[in-house]
């Protein structure tokens, strides 16, 4: 007899909240599987926050059911306090107590029984910590208490670990070392994992999953290559990276546009008229006349690995910006031809 799929680690379906007249969340759908990263991404002030604290428990949904391993824990008058969800929490700032030691922070949460010791040491093992049994927070680096913080939420083994902007409060240099050990401990630990950001290169590159949470709704969940090439919504494309937006003509999976002709991704179902999303990267630049349009160069902002060409296009109110290899930089102020290679999306133009 086959076994019966595993439920999903968490389920969230068309949960709303409101606060007073102000609605934050309006129906929120969300499903996550057992031992995947998922990123939920917006703009600051967009929810995200109050998302996790009804996941968590800290707050009461206004309506709409979460479940948590098939567990309903929130909905029509069922809700089950924090404590007995068993989520761990990693705040922004890690929250750790200054006047305990590593070992303590860790097993902070755990019940003092004969195993306790073992799993404080299990963690310390885990987030590669040993020998740091006996530091204060203050004595370690900025990395190492994100370290500890995650040892500590991880110790009572939660079925689902909440990361709110875990890395924003680390200077640039070491956020990205940081957030890559920290998900490559994640992955070894087969842990469930919510992060909660704004920043999109965060979301792309660590996640599974990324639910993109715009106007209160998730208007996209899916894994990272095809938020950033296949978006739902106009919305999502325009938020998720740098997007060049022209308006079109379709003529089946083809659309005239003042950047040429484009090979249209989505093409089935949409009007003549549409708003076609094209990326930095898929603009060739050609000083040798090969490209279908005329374009002059107005600046070039060289970035080490790469550069990025404004350009004037004829038709155009406004530059665009293509993204270039560094042996590909024309010269500024010079008078090329540009293409766009690859398929975009587009979408129904509102006017």
């Amino acid at each position: 007899m086959a076994s019966s799929p595993e439920p999903a680690a968490l389920h969230a379906v068309d949960v709303c909240k409101s606060f007073g007249s102000n609605v934050v969340l309006d129906g929120i759908n969300l499903c996550i599987a057992p031992a995947t990263i998922t990123a939920v991404l917006g703009p600051s002030g967009g929810g995200k926050t109050t998302l996790l604290r009804l996941i968590a428990g800290f707050e009461r949904a206004t309506s709409g059911t979460i479940a948590l391993r098939g567990n309903i824990v929130e909905g029509p008058h069922v809700s089950i306090p924090p404590e007995r969800r068993n989520i761990g929490f990693v705040p922004q700032e890690g929250a750790l107590f200054p006047h305990l030691s590593v070992a303590s922070n860790i097993g902070f949460g755990l019940a003092r029984n004969p195993d306790r010791a073992e799993r404080i040491a299990e963690c310390l093992a885990l987030v590669g910590l040993d020998g740091y049994e006996h530091v204060r927070p203050h004595e370690i680096s900025g990395g190492q208490q994100q370290r500890v913080a995650l040892a500590r939420a991880l110790a009572p083994r939660p079925s689902l670990l909440i990361l709110d902007e875990p890395f924003s409060s680390l200077d640039a240099g070491l956020r990205a070392q940081v957030r890559n050990d920290v998900c490559t401990l994640l992955r070894a630990a087969h842990a469930t994992v919510v992060i909660v950001t704004h920043d999109q290169q965060e979301a792309l590159s660590v996640a599974d999953q990324v639910a993109v949470l715009l106007h209160g709704r998730i208007e996209q969940a899916a894994d990272p290559l095809t938020v950033y090439r296949e978006p739902a919504t106009l919305d999502v494309a325009t938020f998720i990276g740098d997007a060049i937006v022209v308006e079109a003509q379709r003529h089946g999976q083809i659309a005239n546009s003042a950047l040429g002709q484009l090979n249209l991704h989505n093409a089935a179902g949409l009007p003549d008229r549409v708003l076609a999303v094209i990326r930095p990267e898929q603009v060739r630049v050609a000083i040798d006349g090969h490209g279908s349009v005329a374009a002059r160069v107005n600046a070039v902002t060289f970035n080490g690995h790469d550069g990025l060409v404004s350009l004037a296009v004829q038709g155009l109110a406004d530059p665009i910006n293509a993204r270039l290899r560094i042996d590909e930089l024309p010269a500024p102020h010079s008078e090329v031809r540009l293409s766009v290679i690859g398929t975009v999306c587009a979408y129904p133009n509102p006017e």
